[in-house]
């Protein structure tokens, strides 16, 4: 896996490999000897036998997503700034 990971920073590194055909880049990590997985993966396109190589699996998460974009979601907020230029702790000012 190491050597694979190390073809990956190379092909990242070097414009010439980065933009190859998948061809030529066969080719090229047939003669560097690279692992089946990431040939398989250039040939075909199909990132997963490299997945499978490196031990990524899905990704499942139980995390909710705020779709609040921008503000803030408590519409009560009794202690927020009224805008009369009055601090909050203002005993002047009227809750």
């Amino acid at each position: 896996m190491s050597n694979t990971i190390e073809l990956l920073e190379a092909i990242g590194r070097d414009a010439s490999l980065r933009h190859a055909s998948a061809e030529d880049l066969s080719q090229a990590l047939t003669g560097l000897k690279a692992s089946d997985a990431l040939k398989l993966a250039v040939i075909s396109g199909d990132e997963g036998h490299l997945s499978k190589e490196l031990g990524h699996g899905d990704v499942k998460t139980t995390h909710s997503v705020n779709n609040n974009v921008g503000g803030d979601c408590d519409d009560d907020d009794d202690d927020a700034d009224d805008g009369d230029g009055k601090g909050d702790d203002d005993p002047g000012s009227a809750k």
